[in-house]
């Protein structure tokens, strides 16, 4: 289930503008109801959001304001509430969207028990270990996005033709907090000889006219810019969303930046521009970047080859995406290590709906999944899907799954009496379960597909139950205290909060019992070839990416000690070689394989040694 509430925090600093606050009210007209839009009271802001809210056009009334510090110290309304549990075991209900330029590690950790963070346009230290991210203003920034495209931008439509030669627009935001407005225009004027009358600036209201060249004509700060820009045939800005917007409409673009860091990513864009001016705050550019300013004046056909160039990359990705609608469709993971709990750990790797991070503390490889599907282990699990990767279904696989069980239950057997009871989680339609009961064990089998159970049940006559494991105890179900034997083969990695699975796997064994499970092994070949391409290859279920040394001192945390790991799923058609099966070639690299554990994936067992506290 989609996130419910949608908290944003705005950059609302001094000096900073209102195009981030303003996009966030944007967004939160289409999530009325379902969104508080809230102010850090720590921030420098210029006035108080509820006097931005007044200003723009349409903004409804009933979406709820606070401070930041409000809402994590009393929470809010009981309809509204930010301090509140996950709507199921590993998510929240609430995701909390951070619209600012560079975020720190603290702005972000303050909430990561609340809500799950989401950052837009973000370059900050806080973008290496927040579980999503969306670069709608193209750019090269210090790690990847989960989404990175300039449709997520509000655009105009085009409605002209870059115009080098027309109308010109300065503006450099609300407030230009640069000071960039008057130099720029009077270098127009005064060093590449345009008529002051060809010129308009947005100019705030603290900002003196009467420093403007006369006939230069003013362009109150406006609400929506866009909606100004086919009037102009070129716009002078710094690199941002004006720059997008003014290319969307079909103008021609020059930047000037107030940072090397905007000045870098006009750079790579391709913006013409005439560099990093700096914070100004004075009446004359550097003269460096007056020369440019003239040369690129004096050079119309480049200006407008590279307007065309950048509407043409903008069209290909495409206009009108929603964020609104993004928002509503993500899920909202809780930003912490599955295994042992830890919060916000480094990711690192992003794909369009999933983020992996890799836990300091444990070792441990897990996923931020922010879209689920409906009835994931239902009958297609078994049937369609299962056939599109095996090439048949899970009962016509029957008897193989069958008999990889003649070494597991060996292994298992070195620690565990024959004639014990013995539990799979995960059972299927119970391979393992049918070769246990004929290997002298009492079987008994939990998985949340009804229809595997009930041919367990019926078919197999072994009990088993339908139920979701740890949420469901299957110790009650059966009417035991515990289980002598409790496996799980290649079910370990399915589940969304394994700290929780681990301690009840704990409490099922005891003392003596032996735990047995299998997983893909992220240190085999495939993972060590090119671990990224591993992860996006990943099932997006598989939520831990187990190896034997994260398997050995995670399982020991948890009272156990393994006493054997097998390295399973030899693959040297996966080395990169040409080898034929069969081949010398062949052989000697499957041995390298074996004698240096680089399979694909593995099993464990263990011993339970002590109970948790």
């Amino acid at each position: 289930m989609p996130a419910e509430r949608f908290f944003f925090r705005p950059l609302i600093h001094k000096g900073s503008g209102s195009g981030h606050l303003r996009r966030c009210f944007d967004t939160a007209v289409s999530l009325v109801g379902r969104s508080a839009i809230f102010l850090d009271i720590l921030d420098l802001a210029e006035k108080p959001m509820e006097e931005w809210a007044e200003e723009i056009p349409g903004f409804p009334g009933d979406i709820p304001i606070y401070s930041s510090s409000e809402v994590l110290m009393y929470g809010i309304s009981d309809d509204l509430t930010a301090i509140s549990g996950p709507a199921r075991p590993g998510f929240f209900k609430n995701l909390i969207i951070f619209d600012n330029k560079v975020s720190r590690f603290d702005h972000v950790a303050m909430w990561m028990a609340f809500a799950t963070p989401v950052l837009l346009d973000d370059d900050g230290p806080a973008r290496k270990i927040a579980p999503f991210v969306i670069d709608s203003i193209p750019g090269p920034r210090n790690s990847e996005a989960n989404i990175s495209s300039p449709s997520w931008l509000r655009l105009p439509g085009r409605c002209r033709n870059p115009d080098p030669k027309g109308s010109i627009l300065v503006s450099f935001g609300g407030h230009d907090p640069a000071g960039l407005t008057f130099p720029i225009a009077e270098a127009l004027i005064m060093r590449a000889g345009v008529d002051p009358g060809r010129i308009t600036v947005t100019l705030a209201p603290e900002l003196n006219a009467d420093r403007l060249p006369p006939g230069v004509r003013i362009l109150d700060a406006p609400i929506n810019l866009r909606e100004y820009l086919g009037d102009f045939g070129m716009v002078f800005c710094s690199f941002g969303l004006t720059a997008w917007e003014a290319i969307a409409a079909g103008c021609a673009v020059i930047t000037a930046e107030p940072t090397r860091y905007h000045a870098r990513l006009s750079r790579k864009l391709g913006f013409p521009g005439i560099g990093n001016i700096g914070y100004l705050f004075q009446s004359s550019l550097p003269t460096y970047q007056e020369m440019r300013l003239v040369k690129l004046m004096k050079s119309p056909d480049t200006i407008v080859r590279a307007a065309n160039r950048l509407t043409a990359e903008l069209d290909s990705e495409g206009r009108g995406n929603s964020l609104a609608a993004l928002y509503e469709s993500l899920e909202a993971p809780i930003p912490h290590c599955s295994a042992c709990g830890c919060f916000l750990q480094p990711v690192i790797a992003r794909f369009p709906r999933r983020s992996y991070y890799r836990c300091k503390t444990c070792g441990m490889t897990g996923l931020y999944r922010f879209e689920l599907k409906d009835d994931e282990y239902g009958s297609a699990y078994f049937q369609e899907e299962y056939q599109d990767q095996y090439g048949r279904s899970y009962l016509e696989d029957f008897q193989s799954i069958k008999t990889m069980a003649g070494p597991r239950l060996d292994t298992i057997s070195r620690r565990a009496e024959s004639g014990g009871s013995l539990l799979d989680i995960g059972c299927a339609f119970g391979p393992f379960l049918e070769a246990a009961g004929e290997a002298g064990f009492r079987p008994y089998g939990i998985d949340v597909s009804v229809e595997g159970t009930d041919y367990v049940r019926n078919v197999l006559g072994i009990p088993a139950v339908s139920g979701s494991f740890p949420d469901d105890n299957p110790a009650a179900a059966f009417n035991l205290e515990v289980f002598d034997v409790v496996s799980l083969w290649y079910v370990i990695e399915h589940f969304t909060h394994l700290r929780s699975v681990l301690e009840a796997l704990s409490r099922l064994l005891p003392k003596g019992g032996v735990l047995a499970l299998s997983t893909p092994n992220g240190s085999g070949i495939s993972g060590r070839r090119s671990y990224r391409r591993f992860l996006e290859n990943s099932p997006h279920d598989h939520y831990t990416v187990w190896n034997p040394r994260v398997a050995r001192r995670l399982l020991t945390r948890y009272g156990f000690r393994v006493y054997k790991i097998r390295v399973t799923g030899h693959h040297p058609e996966r080395f990169g070689f040409t080898a034929r099966t069969g081949g010398i070639l062949f052989a000697a690299i499957d041995l390298a394989s074996r004698l240096f554990g680089l399979g694909d994936t593995f099993e464990v067992y263990a011993v339970k040694e002590a109970s948790l506290g």
